[in-house]
Formats: structure tokens, C-alpha cells, sequence
């Protein structure tokens, strides 16, 4: 069997994501589960620094409450109010866990009740506008789409003075 048909194979069985789970019990272990929480706190929280960003979407392939809504909330908290969580779905029945006010914002999906692998959704969106950006940027973008005259590239006229290597070779071909 070709390894590429093998993946492919293991994947839509869904042992691939069994590498990371405890024997036995279907879950990742504790200290598996702790280090992946805390990478995607770190990345998420580092995320949410960026000046110029307004929405992020948070994802992953895991039902884990310690990967999806506990890392949410304290990148939430964290964010001290410049965040918040918008609506995902809102049609789709199955949210997030109730676990802090907003979760419901969030979008679960269980192999069970999906026919999915299972992921999870939360979309973060700023609540104001950046110091850096300027409030005619965010609420004009139909003006930053006209080139400023300013910025416009002149065009040169193009003449005989212009180009003296033309009438240079010119002359002397009739040499």
C-alpha cells in the first residue's frame, strides 16, 4: 500500500489523531493536553497583540474544554475587554460549552451528533478601533480604494530630446 493511500486511509478512520491519546481511554493524556493548551493560549494571546487585527478565528480539531473554550476565555480575559466573542452559525445547534458568559458565541461539533471528526469555532473581534488605525480606515474603506494624486506616478514625456541613442545610431548607419 502507497503511504499516501495508507495516510489517507488511517485519516478517514480517524486513527491518525489516536497518536496523541492515552492507550485505552481515547483522550489525550494530561501532560499532552496541558502543552497543547498552553501553545495555543501563547499563540492566541500573541495574536490578539497585533495592532491592525479586527477578527481572528480560533479553531481546532479537538473537544477538549482545555483547548477550545478555557483557552478562549483566558485570552479574553487577558485581552482586558479589546476582544470579544462574535456569533458563529448562529443556525448551528450545537455551541459551546457553558463554561463563561459569551461561550455560546462559540460552535461545537461532536463526531456523534455531526458526522464530522469533531472541531470547534470561535471567532474574537475587537471592540474598538486600534490607536494606529485611523477611524476614517475602518469605517471609509471605499476611500483607501482611489490612489491618493499624491501617489500617482508621473509619466515622462517622451521626445526626440529624449532619446539621443535613437538618433546617435541613426547617424551613423548613414556613415
Amino acid at each position: 500500500m502507497k503511504q499516501g493511500n495508507l495516510i489517507k486511509t488511517l485519516f478517514s478512520l480517524g486513527m491518525l489523531t489516536r497518536q496523541l491519546e492515552e492507550p485505552g481511554t481515547g483522550l489525550p493524556s494530561k501532560e499532552r493536553l496541558r502543552a497543547l493548551a498552553g501553545f495555543q493560549q501563547r499563540a492566541l494571546c500573541h495574536a490578539l497583540t497585533f495592532p491592525s487585527l479586527q477578527r481572528l478565528v480560533y479553531s481546532t480539531c479537538s473537544l477538549c474544554q482545555e483547548e477550545n473554550e478555557d483557552v478562549v476565555q483566558e485570552a479574553l480575559q487577558q485581552s482586558s475587554g479589546t476582544f470579544r466573542l462574535a456569533p458563529v452559525i448562529p443556525s448551528w445547534p450545537h455551541r459551546g460549552l457553558n463554561t463563561f458568559p459569551g461561550a455560546e458565541h462559540c460552535l461545537r461539533a461532536s463526531p456523534e451528533t455531526t458526522l464530522t471528526g469533531g472541531f470547534f469555532i470561535a471567532v474574537l473581534e475587537r471592540v474598538e478601533v486600534p490607536s494606529s488605525v485611523s477611524q476614517t480606515e475602518v469605517s471609509a474603506p471605499e476611500l483607501r480604494s482611489s490612489p491618493s494624486p499624491a501617489l500617482k506616478k508621473k509619466r515622462r514625456r517622451r521626445n526626440a530630446a529624449a532619446a539621443p541613442s535613437m538618433l546617435l545610431c541613426t547617424k551613423q548607419e548613414g556613415n
